[in-house]
């Protein structure tokens, strides 16, 4: 592994991202016409706790790989 970048706010994006989804719903699902997209936010939002965001650099060994 050649690296890797620890992303703690991230978490926080999504959480804001999705509390926006939530009062939208409505308009949400008329636009995209799938009730489980219109619903994300519900059933993402409480597993955003349990989540670690991590971006992982991996470098491919030199030489026949």
């Amino acid at each position: 592994m050649e690296y890797i970048d620890e992303r703690p706010d991230e978490l926080a994006m999504w959480r804001r991202f999705y509390r926006l989804w939530q009062p939208h719903e409505a308009e949400l699902l008329r636009e995209l016409g799938d009730d489980q997209a219109a619903r994300e936010a519900v059933l993402v939002l409480p597993r955003l706790a349990a989540r670690e965001a991590l971006a992982v650099t991996l470098r491919r060994p030199s030489g026949g790989g």
